[in-house]
């Protein structure tokens, strides 16, 4: 899937699946723009990923309009055009409804949903232009509810049907995807383990709630990213792709207690 001379933004891209959906990109020869909150974050990302130049600095928060037109205008500035944009900015954090103030809710709104369709909407005419095409980063948690992350399962349900919208609008010119990942091995992914527990007692026992007993990498999710954004996925838009271990296929993976084989 090779994608030499093309062009790509990927928000929140300073670490976590960001920064491996960076990393896979400019192995297939794109030029990457790399998007944080600070410029610290950013070219930290930067010198890990090596790139040379390759790879352009485009930080800054993206929870508010005026920053999302800057940070694509300044890539659409720097690399002529776009090819492809990958919405992957977001904010987790686990409060009760009680606890969950106004300030919360925005920032979880502002930045995992408002994000994406104001830079999707900044880089529209340069996606039309390149035949380009949009992938969103959502989760399982947008495909299904948990408790404590209402703001949060709200963003990404939105960002899920927000891919379907878009990808009725801009057909044939801009594709349209989305990708919900599940439990991944990141510091996010993290916050989930019982913090009761040690580590890896607490990472043991949250695995075996999943069908395929482990958390998923940022590599298998970046590599998702990829196909959607490439050539081989050009008959795919509108689509939801849940990458999460079997988690939302409606159950979970049951042991017999007795004789230790699936039931």
């Amino acid at each position: 899937m090779s994608f030499d001379g093309k062009r790509v933004l990927v928000t929140g891209s300073s670490r976590g699946i960001g920064l491996a959906t960076a990393r896979a990109f400019l192995t297939r020869g794109v030029r990457v723009a790399v998007n944080g909150r600070s410029d610290d974050s950013v070219a930290k990302a930067i010198e890990d990923l090596a790139g040379g130049d390759a790879v352009i600095a485009v930080p800054g928060d993206l929870a508010s309009v005026e920053t999302c037109e800057t940070v694509v205008g300044r890539t659409l500035e720097a690399f002529g055009g776009l090819d492809v944009l990958v919405n992957n900015a977001g904010v987790y954090a686990i409060a009760t409804i009680e606890e969950t103030d106004e300030a919360a809710w925005d920032a979880i709104i502002d930045t995992s949903l408002k994000a994406a369709f104001f830079c999707s909407r900044a880089a529209l005419p340069a996606l039309q232009e390149s035949q380009g095409s949009i992938v969103n980063i959502a989760s399982s948690a947008g495909l299904m509810g948990f408790p404590q992350i209402a703001a949060y399962c709200a963003a990404k349900a939105g960002l899920v049907n927000m891919t379907r919208s878009m990808a009725l609008e801009l057909a044939p010119e801009v594709r349209v995807n989305c990708v919900c990942p599940g439990p991944v091995d990141t510091d996010m992914g993290r916050i989930n383990l019982d913090p009761g527990l040690p580590p890896e007692a607490a990472r043991v026992a949250f695995e075996q709630g999943l069908p395929v007993q482990r958390m998923g990498t940022v590599e298998e999710i970046a590599e998702a990213v990829v196909w959607l954004a490439a050539e081989a996925g050009g008959f795919v838009t509108g689509s939801v792709f849940a990458i999460d271990g079997g988690r939302t296929a409606g159950g979970q993976k049951r042991r017999s207690a007795a004789a230790g084989n699936d039931a």
